[in-house]
């Protein structure tokens, strides 16, 4: 029977054929689905783009930079001014109210360290477009971010980059986009569901909320990183699409200088938090806002420095404006040992007290600080001496200042009978 099989010679050649045309078949798939991948990506960045087109904050325009007069900032730093706010009702035709107190974030230049500086809600800025005194929370609802830094620029004399708004249902959301977020801070780790993010957001103030954004911002700028857009697409769309609908930021912050920003909060080191120290007059619940020691804050946002060592600074200027503070104590309940008692406890606080008496009447129930108002060095005096004194004591300025013995003296007390015993 002859033999049918092919010469060696030629199923020698047919191997390699099969197996070039194999790799072909590898690497048109490879390539196919490169390119499949790679359209996706696109059309991911091509709706990033139109999603997260950002809002034109006139503030940060050249014409209105230049009308600022030169905000200062260190070299190679970013300060953004970080705002969070209730939840956006497009429905509503006008901004968003504050939820809490806003804050100077500064990353980059001469910093290891993010610093933030916290600014409540209640102070009040002059603002140059309304010719008034506004409360921060008041210029956020007139007009919204743009207002906001203009007024907060001429305020601190600090260079503002940027701004970001997060609604109170920004972080809760993006941990739903995400998924399980662990974020770490003073007090351990943990993995907060979006509902209870919702309820710390609403219920921490001051310091204590400032610093749990950070955290998040640690814990988000962490899982936010180069890869992640590349390897999970459709989280990074939704993730996307919260941003748009729940942060607020301008234009030149949109997109990878977003994320920038908060990569920079992800480092391991702790934040160099600070805020202004403003005392609330508990008996009228009003706000004294005390520019000097402010200006400790601005300055060091100014030159980049740590916001670590504003408490040996504050004691120096308190010590300064202090040493010549004029402090009277009259008897204004009319039992005996009241004024001479009061004295005592000021002085010992340090404070010189130039004379004791009774007041023309004795029909004080709760002790009062009397001071001329507007000034800031008597402002911060009454302060402390109330401070000194304890208890419930009610801080009452004055368009003039007020007199013992016929001569004016920079604060008088008026002790009343919730001191007597």
């Amino acid at each position: 029977m002859p033999d049918r099989s092919p010469p060696r010679s030629l199923a020698r050649r047919r191997r390699p054929s099969l197996v070039r045309r194999s790799l072909g078949v590898l690497v048109l798939a490879a390539l196919v689905a490169l390119v499949v991948w790679g359209l996706l990506l696109g059309a991911l960045w091509g709706y990033s783009l139109v999603r997260l087109g950002g809002d034109d904050v006139q503030a940060f325009r050249d014409d209105r930079v230049e009308a600022l007069g030169e905000p200062r900032a260190p070299s190679g730093a970013t300060t953004v001014l970080v705002t969070l706010t209730e939840e956006v009702d497009p429905t509503v035709p006008r901004e968003p109210e504050l939820l809490g107190p806003v804050a100077l974030v500064q990353v980059g230049g001469p910093r290891d360290e993010p610093a933030v500086l916290v600014l409540p809600e209640r102070i009040e800025v002059d603002v140059v477009e309304a010719g008034a005194r506004m409360s921060l929370a008041d210029i956020q609802l007139e007009g919204g971010s743009d207002l906001l830094v203009r007024s907060l620029v001429d305020f601190t004399e600090v260079r503002i980059d940027h701004v970001a708004s997060l609604s109170v249902d920004a972080l809760p959301l993006l941990l739903e986009a995400v998924g399980p977020v662990e974020v770490c801070g003073s007090e351990g780790c943990r993995a907060p569901t979006p509902e209870g993010l919702r309820a710390e957001l609403r219920e921490l103030e001051g310091e204590e909320l400032i610093e749990l954004l950070g955290e998040l911002g640690h814990a988000l700028g962490s899982e936010l990183d180069a890869t992640w857009a590349a390897t999970s697409p459709l989280e990074a769309r939704r993730v996307i699409d919260v941003v748009a609908e729940e942060v607020a930021t301008d234009a030149s912050l949109r997109g990878t200088r977003l994320l920038d920003v908060t990569r920079a909060l992800s480092v391991g080191t702790e934040l160099d938090v600070d805020a202004l120290p403003v005392r609330v007059d508990a008996s009228s619940d009003e706000v004294l806002e005390l520019s000097e020691l402010f200006a400790i804050r601005f300055q060091h946002l100014q030159a980049g420095t740590s916001l670590a060592g504003t408490a040996e600074e504050e004691d120096e200027v308190r010590e300064d404006l202090l040493t010549d503070l004029e402090v009277a104590v009259v008897n204004g309940a009319g039992i005996d040992g009241l004024a001479g008692e009061a004295e005592v406890v000021l002085e010992t606080a340090g404070f010189d007290v130039v004379g004791t008496g009774n007041a023309p009447d004795f029909d004080q129930a709760t002790t009062a600080v009397r001071y001329r108002g507007g000034d800031d060095v008597r402002e911060l005096g009454a302060f402390e001496v109330g401070e000194a004194l304890g208890g419930e004591v009610s801080l009452e300025p004055s368009e003039a200042p007020p007199e013992f013995e016929g001569e004016p003296v920079d604060v008088l007390v008026v002790v009343g009978e919730d001191r007597a015993g």
